[in-house]
């Protein structure tokens, strides 16, 4: 099974992270996401789906295209833009896109915890709970300064290092 497989599934981009991003839009928006809304939060990630995305910077950056096909048939070009922009694209930045980043921050360590272990990758050889911290410090850093930095970016970093 793929990275991505995996990872929709039970890892980093499975429901449990869209749940993340519904809380996460409420602390940053004062109220929760309409119901189209939650779809799309619910679908945002799926193109992740049979791809290897931790090794191949390609596939995870075209991600959001299969997350797009289905929000536009769903709910025309609003719901396609949403989960457009929830990524850097190099379109318009949505509503989605700081929730998504946010939804790190908030993110239980536990949940971090279980996420090394369906895919060990992204523990980039450290013992678990250091690269949980690490990840987490890193992300705090990128909330707090309000840059709101792709995760998939820090991940990429950190293999340099």
């Amino acid at each position: 099974m793929r990275q991505g497989t995996i990872s929709v599934i039970c890892g980093v981009h499975s429901p449990m992270h869209s749940i993340l991003v519904l809380l996460a839009w409420r602390k940053l928006y004062g109220k929760w996401p309409k119901p189209w809304q939650i779809v799309c939060i619910f679908i945002h990630d799926i193109g992740h789906w049979g791809k290897d995305y931790l090794d191949d910077p390609e596939q995870k950056a075209l991600h959001w295209r299969l997350g797009v096909r289905i929000a536009k048939k769903l709910f025309g070009s609003k719901g396609a833009l949403l989960i457009l922009g929830h990524t850097a694209t190099g379109a318009h930045i949505s509503a989605l896109y700081r929730p998504d980043k946010y939804s790190w921050h908030i993110a239980p360590r536990w949940w971090l915890w279980w996420n090394c272990i369906v895919e060990p990758k992204i523990a980039m050889g450290y013992r678990r709970w250091e690269a949980i911290n690490r990840f987490k410090e890193q992300v705090r850093q990128s909330i707090e300064s309000g840059e709101y930095r792709s995760t998939h970016e820090m991940y990429l970093e950190r293999c340099k290092d």
